[in-house]
């Protein structure tokens, strides 16, 4: 998508595209830097993560106490607010360091493995060991990395599991929530939803996804395209 929008914008590049074209770099590079705001406005307006990194951050804010959503812009301004000026202040450092530091930068990418990974798994144990300051943790980060690795390995995406294991709990509370108020009466839980335009256009958006991941979606998107 990047590539075809620098396509149309850059009529005469000096370098044929696919054969380094400085314009088929910068495009996939903006909009992965932009990409990074807009998934930060759902996490800390909604408390919806935009992404799997997003998703780690909400995993983090809830260790330390606290809700993204609506609450925490009431509960915690200054939290909020110091979010939002990170992310502008970190900005502005990107592009300075980008401009100056570039060919610092690509001797980094091209350190021997032999050499990151030693300093990754150091940094990722003291970081797991950190949080509790308890040796489990650590096992758990090394099993799920190794879990991780299979599920890369065999093509499975990463980014539904880290969003389902943060998700999870908060679904779990809200349909407890829902169930009790309606006395345990699931009939009055679903007529609730389905008389209630917002409830009943976000159920609908659920099922639609769902139904858009089916073979037999796929089936009729190509009858009708023909």
């Amino acid at each position: 998508m990047c590539k075809l929008a620098a396509t149309r914008v850059t009529s005469d590049p000096e370098v044929p595209f696919g054969d380094g074209a400085i314009e088929g770099l910068v495009a996939p590079e903006t909009a992965n830097n932009a990409a990074v705001g807009g998934a930060f406005i759902p996490m800390l307006t909604l408390g919806i993560p935009g992404d799997a990194v997003t998703a780690i951050m909400i995993g983090g804010l809830f260790i330390h106490g606290l809700n993204p959503g609506p609450m925490l812009m009431i509960d915690h301004p200054n939290m909020f607010w110091f979010i939002v000026s990170a992310l502008f202040i970190a900005n502005l450092f990107m592009l300075i360091f980008g401009l100056t530091g570039i060919r610092v930068f690509t001797k980094i990418v091209e350190m021997p493995r032999s050499v990151l990974i030693p300093l990754i798994m150091l940094l990722s144990v003291v970081g797991a060991y950190a949080v509790n300051n308890a040796i489990t943790d650590i096992y758990w980060m090394l099993g799920f990395g190794v879990f991780g690795y299979f599920m890369r390995l065999y093509g499975y995406p990463l980014g539904p599991v880290i969003l389902g294991v943060i998700l999870s709990r908060l679904l779990d509370d809200n349909w407890r929530r829902a169930v009790i108020s309606e006395r345990d009466d699931l009939w009055q839980l679903l007529l609730g939803i389905l008389q209630s335009p917002l409830s009943f256009a976000l159920l609908f958006a659920v099922v639609l996804i769902f139904v858009s991941q089916t073979p037999l979606w796929s089936w009729c998107s190509r009858r009708i395209s023909r």
